[in-house]
């Protein structure tokens, strides 16, 4: 009998903005397939996009893509409407694919704040968003990755992941950062010392600013002071990159909220995160 050929999930997203009287409008949308954007209303002159998935997680075989421009000047933030899910696939799917390209003009400001995502036992997914920038605008990255459920129990036994983010500044590439797990009986090797001990949430945090390297010590200090043993921090070249793990997703989001405030300057959270 041959392999049973299921449905998959094809959707993409495209959004512009632009400075209007003060104020980042939109000035370009479109949404297809599962994507769908949502625009809660917020008191400042910035614009916040919500991305939806109404096909509820990935699967293998899916495939998702964006594309992102913020014009000069233009404030932009982008989050989630909830973890992503990303399914265990069959030993003959294809991979899913989710693929972003963000384009930032002069003095404009993009922060990348999603909620995070958790990969499935058997999973299979090939990620990657690609970032060009100027030398004046500022561009904040995150991304929680979940390894297995552990609320529920699973033993997390393969996974076939590669999840990469590439940042070019003035035409140079700044940053190439990549996760790639190939590899069976994973839930020995996450207990082990040499890789996480035990630890199954990892966070990234990227931000390539004019002023990035300068909020170090801001950064150092409250991770001193709300005790997160697990995170460590650096900055040189125009960036600041911080990496933490934590035994589960909910303790390491609720840790990357007690740091974001300081690296954004107190600026309000995500709708979907203070809800």
């Amino acid at each position: 009998m041959g392999v049973i050929i299921l449905q998959r999930a094809l959707g993409s997203w495209k959004l512009g903005a632009r400075v209007r009287s003060g104020r980042t409008v939109l000035v370009d949308l479109e949404q297809r397939g599962c994507c769908r954007l949502l625009f809660p209303r917020r008191m400042v002159n910035g614009l916040e996009a919500v991305t939806v998935n109404i096909s509820g997680g990935v699967a293998a075989g899916d495939h998702i893509s964006g594309m992102l421009e913020c014009e000069e000047g233009a404030d932009v933030l982008v989050t989630s409407q909830a973890t992503e899910r990303i399914y265990r696939a069959r030993p003959d799917d294809t991979h899913a694919r989710i693929e972003t390209s963000c384009k930032i003009g002069s003095c404009a400001r993009l922060e990348w704040l999603p909620h995070g995502t958790i990969f499935f036992d058997g999973c299979c997914l090939r990620r990657r968003m690609t970032v060009e920038m100027q030398d004046s605008s500022s561009f904040l990255f995150l991304e929680c990755r979940m390894f297995g459920r552990t609320g529920s129990g699973e033993r997390l036994e393969r996974l076939d992941v590669h999840d990469r983010l590439s940042i070019r500044r003035a035409g140079r590439l700044v940053l190439e950062d990549m996760s790639r797990i190939e590899c069976k009986g994973l839930a020995g090797a996450f207990a082990g010392k040499a890789l996480t001990a035990g630890q199954t949430a990892l966070a990234t945090l990227v931000m390539v600013a004019p002023d990035a390297e300068a909020r170090i010590h801001a950064v150092r200090e409250r991770l001193s002071e709300i005790g997160a043993r697990e995170f460590a921090c650096s900055a040189w070249n125009g960036m600041l990159v911080l990496r933490g793990m934590s035994e589960s997703g909910r303790v390491l989001e609720e840790q990357v909220q007690h740091l974001l405030p300081v690296i954004r300057d107190g600026r309000p959270m995500p709708a979907t995160w203070r809800s």
